[in-house]
């Protein structure tokens, strides 16, 4: 409502239409120092202006609108900080927090501008209103001038299509991040690896899940770096001590296989890797590493390593049993011969003569028996070291010996050493082709030439390989294919056949770690291949 209406009279300087009950004094001609101090002097002094309700012919509808929409813009502007300063406060990550509290500042003050525009109906402060006009004006141009400083700033901030193009690479990373962990983990489980680190300033240890199941502990029992040596074996336990020391002194890490102790009391073997950390000073701040069951194959190594021991007892037991074997067979054989040398066979009947004729022949065949078993075991235990061979040289040599049977037999030798060399034993080389080629020459066809074909080359693998080929009448090897390089095993009636030479040179090759199959088919030739595996 507007203030009851006292003895008014025209004053001229408000205009026609102003009345008041106030005296009207005309403006002041004094100095601007005295006007600034009466202005503060006289801030809350209303004695020289009317109510607003006064100055002009405002309706009630008028007024009220005027004074109402002031008081919600008022609340309004009081309202809009209190939201504005209570995010800055709750979120410490808000950007320009110092902005906030300028627009803050400033929001407040033009609301009061407002408020104060609606008591001047009632309450002419026009002084106090302009003073407050005067803080929004500063206020305003410092929020102008810090907003123009940190714009630079504010275009740096991602927008809001930028914000979710990355929230969408950083989940398809964080779905690639747990889906490489769940393999990693899902690795670790299978092939029972876990992972752990020890601070080694706090001496705590971080143990990941597999770690913990290979202990047989749950994941929340405390393992320090004392426990985590207890539950080895006491031999164990003073090595992973002294390890543990070395790396706090020396920063060096370790790569031990040990046996801990279940909880079950069990044994169990572990691999326990570790690597040091440092800063950038150098100083030793983390270990960090792996442990990994190898119970199972660390036991079937420990057997396999028992049997082989066993093995190689057993196996120089046998070759001391066959030498004892070999050397009194032969006495028994030599005395034998040196018996039926000595006996006179004119003396013996027909019929006792006879007789006697076997059984120097049953001797004569057992000295050879034992001279070809006694040939082999040497090749067997004796190790002969390689030299340099030439493949052309040698097979020359070799051809020479043989050159009588060669010319018999209408033979033609083709040769063709892509490779010219081997590291081999010289005389096994030697006794090698000269078996292949008397081989050929024994067996040949009797309406054909021979024809031998020798050649070397590189397999895929770069190994050297010695093909030997002839036109020959071959070996059924769907029937004979298991006893081709057996001792005494023979495939033709052939009056010199006596089984000893391919045995004999499949054990001179396999002495020397290499190989040698055979391809052949009745009247179709007979072709070797031997695989050189070179020895330095």
């Amino acid at each position: 409502m507007k203030p009851q209406d006292t003895a008014l009279s025209k004053i001229p300087d408000c205009g026609p239409i102003c009345q008041t009950g106030h005296i009207h004094h005309p403006l002041s001609q004094a100095g601007l120092g005295e006007q600034i101090s009466t202005f503060f002097i006289g801030i809350l002094d209303t004695s020289n202006w009317p109510a607003r309700w006064y100055c002009g012919t405002w309706s009630d509808f008028h007024g009220w609108l005027y004074i109402i929409s002031d008081l919600l813009i008022w609340a309004a502007y009081f309202l809009i900080p209190i939201f504005l300063f209570r995010l800055v406060i709750l979120r410490k990550d808000f950007p320009f927090p110092k902005v906030v509290w300028l627009f803050g500042a400033f929001i407040v003050l033009c609301g009061t501008t407002h408020f104060v525009d609606a008591i001047i109906f009632w309450w002419p402060v026009y002084r106090l209103s302009a003073f407050i006009r005067l803080l929004t004006a500063l206020v305003s141009m410092t929020t102008v001038y810090v907003l123009y400083r940190i714009l630079p700033n504010v275009l740096l901030l991602r927008s809001v299509k930028e914000l979710e193009h990355e929230i969408n690479e950083r989940r398809l990373v964080e779905e690639k991040l747990a889906a490489s962990e769940f393999l990693l983990s899902e690795a670790g489980h299978v092939g029972r690896v876990g992972g752990w680190e020890l601070d080694v300033l706090t001496k705590k240890f971080n143990w990941s899940k597999t770690a913990y199941e290979i202990y047989g502990r749950e994941e929340d029992y405390f393992i320090g770096p004392e426990e985590s040596i207890s539950f080895f074996i006491k031999p164990h336990q003073e090595i992973l001590k002294q390890t543990l020391e070395n790396a706090y002194k020396q920063g060096i890490g370790w790569d031990l296989e040990l046996q801990l102790i279940t909880p079950e009391q069990s044994k169990k073997w572990v691999r326990y890797y570790a690597k040091p950390l440092f800063d950038q000073s150098g100083n030793l701040v983390k270990m960090r590493g792996v442990i990994m069951d190898i119970d199972k194959y660390k036991t079937n190594e420990v057997a396999l390593s028992k049997s082989v021991d066993l093995m190689a007892q057993q196996n120089s037991q046998l070759k001391s049993f066959t030498h004892i074997l070999s050397h009194n067979l032969r006495n028994h054989s030599s005395n034998i011969s040196m018996l039926s040398d000595i006996v006179d066979e004119t003396t013996l009947d027909n019929n006792n003569t006879e007789i006697f004729q076997k059984i120097k022949h049953v001797s004569e065949n057992l000295n050879e028996t034992l001279n070809d078993l006694s040939t082999v075991i040497k090749i067997r235990d004796s190790y002969l070291p390689s030299q340099k061979l030439d493949f052309k040289t040698t097979t020359e040599k070799v051809l020479s010996v043989l050159d009588t049977g060669l010319i018999q037999s209408h033979a033609i030798v083709d040769m063709d050493f892509e490779v010219d060399t081997v590291l081999f034993p010289g005389i096994y080389l030697e006794s090698i082709i000269m078996n292949l080629v008397s081989n050929g020459i024994k067996y040949k066809k009797e309406d054909e030439d021979l024809h031998i074909e020798l050649k070397t080359y590189l397999d895929k693998n770069q190994i050297t390989i010695l093909e030997y080929t002839d036109n020959g009448v071959g070996i059924d090897l769907e029937l004979h294919g298991e006893k081709v390089f057996g001792l005494y095993k023979t495939f033709h009636n052939h009056k010199d056949a006596n089984g000893v030479g391919l045995f004999l040179i499949k054990n001179q090759i396999e002495s020397q770690g290499g190989k040698i199959t055979v391809e052949s088919k009745p009247d179709k030739g007979t072709k070797f291949k031997i695989t050189f595996y070179e020895k330095n």
